[in-house]
């Protein structure tokens, strides 16, 4: 991946719309040097898959089977640190080249492999660029495709916030910059899209239809939110966004709750009789910080497992190898040994069915649908807290308790 400029790339892009402050928060951070975790080491291996694949397709796709075998073909070889197995290809690009085909045939098909792996420029921001991974065009279509191979929080291409639809940031940030990357007359007449393809989650391609409009606003935004951002007392805002900044840990809007937190005291003792509301109003605000502090704690771990690995030094901490847990040499092996040892079949190996992700990677490969009476989930009467605002029905505990009293006298009679 290229570097991105020091203030915005595509990554970061929704931050600083956001939060504009954040740039100078990072700006008192002691220069790292960047350690890339396994989960990044994987997503750059099976970019370079895809990458290598998407590249035979400049003047036109065959049919899905073609391509899968294609793929197929790399079985063996080495992407970026490791060898291409059928695991990879099980989980992740067949997966991935499903979901493109989906979103070809959604607009209509007749594409062909624009741009692979295009560094593109964003206009009007010295030194802003970033990777576009993949270009589509057809006739009368342009889409841009985002892969994303990580299995922990999902990515889409446009989400849902207060306002409405919020395309995402990342994509049009680097859509901006092929536009102005590409000469113009590519886009000239051309409905534009895009999507992102995360095959080992749930949801594994979202997209979006964008307009020329959207695209320029978005260059607008991105203006005015650096001018604040280098200018005087560039605000401070709280969110989502927060969530992978580097400087969140020493940011005043997060340590704060500390020092709200070290005064609001002990948990107070339950009211008997009385309740005026004041005991909730504790809970409910003593609840929000101490959640903010638990993403605070793993932030600083975070930053301080990061700048120790750089060769940083931190007063009562430092490294040390991290202990992995055992696991059998090899299934054949210990299955002799343990025979030898007197051991029974059912006392080596055990039967169990797959995960619910693995199986529906394998109906969607077979085109079956899973019956929904195969999946229960199993009854209970247990609570859990919840924001408000959760979509979940609110349970109403006197009601319950209610319907608990009739409960228990019905079962009286009948006894």
């Amino acid at each position: 991946m290229s570097k991105h400029s020091n203030i915005i790339g595509g990554s970061t892009a929704d931050r600083i719309l956001n939060c504009p402050g954040s740039f100078r928060q990072l700006m008192l951070l002691p220069e790292q040097v960047e350690v890339p975790s396994e989960y990044a080491n994987y997503g750059s291996a099976m970019h370079m898959v895809m990458d290598r694949l998407m590249a035979m397709y400049g003047d036109g796709f065959p049919d899905i089977d073609t391509v899968t075998s294609a793929a197929a073909e790399f079985r063996g070889e080495t992407f970026y640190d490791r060898v291409l197995t059928d695991q990879h290809l099980d989980d992740s690009i067949i997966p991935a080249i499903d979901a493109l085909y989906d979103l070809m045939e959604h607009y209509d098909g007749g594409f062909r492999v624009l741009a692979n792996e295009l560094r593109v420029d964003f206009p009007g921001v010295p030194g802003a660029h970033g990777t576009s991974d993949l270009l589509l065009a057809s006739n009368n279509r342009i889409i841009m495709v985002d892969w994303k191979f990580g299995m922990g929080v999902p990515v889409k291409a446009v989400y849902q916030d207060a306002h409405g639809d919020k395309v995402n940031p990342q994509l049009l940030f680097y859509f901006a910059g092929a536009m102005a990357t590409l000469p113009a007359k590519i886009f000239h007449g051309k409905r534009l899209a895009i999507a992102i393809i995360q095959p080992r989650t749930e949801e594994r391609l979202t997209h979006t239809m964008i307009t020329r409009t959207e695209v320029k606003m978005f260059v607008e935004d991105v203006e005015q939110a650096i001018a604040k951002a280098v200018g005087p007392n560039p605000p401070l805002v709280i969110g989502d966004h927060c969530r992978w900044c580097p400087a969140r840990p020493h940011c005043p809007l997060h340590t704060g709750p500390l020092f709200e937190l070290s005064d609001l005291g002990a948990v107070p003792a339950r009211p008997v009789e009385t309740d005026d509301g004041s005991y909730g109003e504790f809970l409910g605000k003593a609840k929000y910080l101490v959640d903010m502090l638990h993403e605070y704690k793993k932030q600083v771990d975070e930053a301080l497992h990061a700048y120790l690995e750089a060769g940083g030094t931190v007063p009562g901490w430092h490294l040390k190898q991290k202990t992995k847990l055992r696991q059998w040499i090899d299934n054949d092996t210990v299955a002799k040994t343990l025979t030898k040892l007197g051991f029974k079949t059912g006392d080596i190996w055990q039967n169990k069915l797959q995960t619910f992700g693995y199986t529906d990677k394998v109906a969607k490969r077979l085109g079956v649908t899973i019956p929904d009476h195969l999946r229960v989930a199993p009854p209970t009467d247990e609570t859990t807290l919840a924001p408000d605002g959760d979509p979940a029905p609110r349970l109403d505990v006197h009601a319950a308790a209610l319907e608990l009293q009739i409960a228990l006298k019905d079962l009286r009679r009948e006894s």
